[in-house]
């Protein structure tokens, strides 16, 4: 680092840890500098809109308690695990991102959530949300399921002939 001051691109590129819970964040627009961060956690900041793509190196993005109302993720080939909890999300949008093993979106306003392309998805955790229904039949590696606080009964829940799931929370 040349310790001018100033965070150059070449500098952002040697970052693989970003930590920056409670910082008064309010945007991400410039995660895209930080090209090989492997960790971002942005916790307990007010980041109504996230859009992530592109960041290969990217295994865990965290913004829980962060305000969140618009979360887009694309193309990030290494991210395994996924907390976007007790948030503002009516809905979210992810797509290419297969190595997704944890997914954590508790305490949004969900109503419904795509989980087709999740192959290695092994723990999800939708509980406090507004989903009615959920369809697991395409993730034949889910271990963990937990719906708690959701109008979802065990039988709105479409499972695969390979499904093997512990499931909490579904309503009698």
């Amino acid at each position: 680092l040349n310790r001018n001051g100033i965070l150059e691109p070449m500098e952002a590129g040697t970052v693989t840890n970003l930590f920056l819970v409670q910082k008064g964040i309010t945007s991400t627009e410039d995660l895209h500098f930080f090209k090989n961060v492997k960790m971002i956690i942005l916790d307990d900041n007010v980041i109504p809109n996230i859009v992530l793509n592109s960041l290969d190196q990217l295994e865990l993005f965290s913004c829980t308690g962060c305000k969140i109302s618009s979360f887009k993720a694309e193309n990030l080939k290494n991210l395994s695990s996924l907390y976007l909890d007790n948030n503002l999300l009516e809905g979210i949008s992810l797509n290419g991102i297969p190595k997704i093993d944890q997914l954590t979106l508790s305490l949004n306003q969900l109503k419904t959530v795509d989980l087709t392309q999740f192959k290695v998805l092994r723990k999800l955790n939708v509980e406090h949300n507004k989903l009615q229904k959920i369809d697991i039949s395409g993730n034949p590696a889910l271990q963990t399921l937990n719906v708690m606080g959701n109008k979802i009964k065990e039988t709105d829940i479409k499972k695969g002939t390979k499904t093997d799931v512990t499931i909490f929370g579904a309503e009698e």
